[in-house]
């Protein structure tokens, strides 16, 4: 996994460091994250996660969900992100007013070897 200035592979304890202690991610189903291929996208509050959700105009009825930075970015869970072809990960993703782009930090999901 890259830093998010796209440097060195990093360990998931830098990662995990890096995170708030307690991180947010949307969902529609209560379990599984929304994401834009190959974009997920994870957030310090519910709040912003939910504002996020609110501004990118979806039409899903999403819903924060907070859980464990550790166990979020558990190798489990980022498996199954690589295999659903999630390959970069926004932390607290902002959006452009003038051309609706996203935009933020990025964790980059290098593939397993």
């Amino acid at each position: 996994m890259a830093d998010p200035e796209g440097n060195a592979d990093i360990t998931m304890q830098q990662i995990v460091d890096l995170l708030p202690p307690r991180i947010w991610y949307l969902t529609s189903n209560g379990q599984d994250m929304w994401c834009r291929r190959p974009y997920g996208f994870l957030f310090s509050t519910g709040v912003s996660a939910e504002e996020f959700a609110k501004t990118m105009g979806t039409g899903e009825e999403l819903f924060a969900i907070g859980t464990d930075a550790g166990a979020l970015l558990s190798n489990e869970i980022l498996e199954g992100l690589r295999n659903t072809a999630v390959t970069r990960l926004f932390i607290d993703p902002a959006i452009d007013p003038t051309t609706g782009d996203v935009f933020g930090k990025i964790l980059r999901l290098a593939p397993l070897t």
